[in-house]
């Protein structure tokens, strides 16, 4: 995958003048700083959840959706500069810009391409590579603006949509150190849906727990609407893995114990 990024060289997000319109906060900066933690606190509470942020080894990557959010109560929208296909034999390749907007002006433009040499769209219809090009290349153009507030709100500033087809999947477990599944249990027999294989079934005891996040009060409606989505199309092993971490937070088995590595949603949530 390649990328590429560019910004207005005279545009400064926080030191703008009033006439150009494109200062995202005051330009004072104790006041700048107080508007940004406000809105971080605004998307700490609305944008979480797996509709928003992918975890990655523990870590928490925004999507697409996250940066769009964000950008347009800022007033910042997107344009499409182009998505073209590339000239290559044998091979799927399209490749985007996009340029971010505020106010009519250009903030900042981000290039991006998506192959079908790369694992995981070495199948994808042409339009989803297309359509990801396009994607990867919006969140490449956000990330140039707002990239302090993904920092501020605890997030890697890399768009979830940039990250390897190999980095998505659990690390290999070194001996006496595994990965919690929560509530995993190596000796049950998951009951096996027609669509999927047996190791890509969730155990009984992840599915309880991704359950129970439906009655939890901590979880926020529009997260329970999303959870119900991924049991009725079929919740997958890596999925409920994903779910568990974000919401329950990452533990590792070492000698025999379970320890917790982190603190997941439902911890930070008052």
């Amino acid at each position: 995958m390649e990328t590429q990024e560019s910004v207005v060289d005279v545009v400064h997000p926080v030191q703008s003048t009033v006439e150009n319109h494109q200062a995202l906060f005051s330009h004072d900066p104790e006041r700048a700083y107080k508007e940004a933690q406000r809105l971080v606190s605004v998307v700490a509470n609305r944008c979480t959840g797996p509709g928003y942020l992918v975890n990655i080894r523990g870590k928490q990557y925004p999507k697409i959706e996250w940066w769009t959010s964000v950008s347009a109560s800022l007033g910042l929208f997107p344009r499409v500069l182009y998505s073209k296909r590339l000239d290559r034999d044998d091979e799927i390749a399209y490749e985007a810009k996009v340029e971010v907007h505020r106010n009519g002006q250009i903030i900042a433009s981000g290039e991006a391409m998506c192959s079908n040499r790369e694992e995981r769209w070495r199948n994808a219809d042409e339009y989803a590579i297309k359509s990801m090009s396009i994607t990867r290349a919006s969140g490449k153009a956000y990330r140039i603006p707002l990239s302090f507030l993904a920092v501020m709100a605890g997030l890697e500033v890399t768009p979830a949509e940039e990250m390897p087809s190999d980095a998505t999947s659990s690390p290999v477990r070194p001996t006496g150190v595994t990965h919690n599944r929560q509530g995993t249990d190596s000796n049950a027999t998951p009951q096996r849906p027609q669509s999927q294989d047996d190791d890509d079934v969730p155990s009984p005891k992840q599915q309880e727990a991704v359950r129970s996040l439906i009655d939890n009060p901590k979880v926020y409606p529009n997260e329970k609407r999303q959870i119900h989505e991924f049991l009725a199309e079929g919740l997958t092993r890596a999925k409920a893995k994903e779910l568990l971490d974000f919401y329950f937070g990452i533990s590792i088995l070492v000698e025999g114990a379970w320890k917790k590595t982190g603190n997941g949603q439902l911890d930070l949530r008052s």
